[in-house]
């Protein structure tokens, strides 16, 4: 009598639900930092994996903010008119193209992509995060009629693959807890692969 017992009772712990969300960022894959000081007069930097980003706020009584993204000795200089984000997190490959994402609050995240030219120079790449975001919205779309974006670069795979996660918030009309997953190829400029949330 004690044996089906037991047999039934290691089954029911067997079948243990997994958790859903399985796409999120570990230490070893990137940088998290403050991007904003108690001090406004002070700037922040961060530097991972040879990448720097040093981020100056000129005029303390506005939201302007001046982000500057190092490698070696190219800079590239972008300023802000509105620039609020309170974390950030830098993930960068081996040849040194990289990802930052910036997160106002724990539901609202935007990514920006960079590439490293073969002169050496640093160029931002707008199109292949747009064409993620777009992927996902006619996905999301499918769940909630509005879906906001929430895009976070979770790691580079390789040289040439990043890893994006997609998010969406919910709005005035809807709300959802749709996720997912791009891996997206510089080199070929296209989506190598989506995920599911799973």
């Amino acid at each position: 009598m004690m044996l089906p017992f037991t047999v039934w009772l290691l089954f029911a712990t067997s079948h243990v639900t997994l958790p859903q969300r399985s796409i999120d960022r570990c230490a070893q894959d990137g940088a998290y930092f403050y991007a904003m000081s108690e001090d406004p007069a002070q700037p922040v930097q961060v530097e991972w994996d040879g990448v720097a980003i040093r981020i100056e706020h000129p005029d303390s009584k506005s939201a302007g903010a001046t982000v500057s993204f190092s490698k070696a000795n190219r800079v590239l200089v972008q300023k802000h008119k509105d620039f609020e984000a309170a974390m950030g997190w830098l993930a960068v490959s081996p040849t040194g193209a990289f990802a930052t994402t910036w997160q106002v609050n724990a539901s609202s995240a935007d990514t920006q992509l960079f590439r490293v030219t073969s002169n050496g120079g640093i160029i931002e790449d707008t199109e292949l995060i747009r064409l993620a975001e777009k992927t996902f919205t006619i996905d999301a779309k499918r769940i909630c009629r509005t879906p906001g974006a929430n895009t976070t670069a979770i790691k580079r795979i390789d040289d040439d693959h990043l890893l994006l996660a997609i998010d969406a918030w919910s709005s005035g009309f809807c709300s959802s807890n749709f996720t997912e997953g791009f891996i997206l190829s510089l080199s070929k400029r296209e989506i190598a692969r989506k995920l599911s949330e799973r």
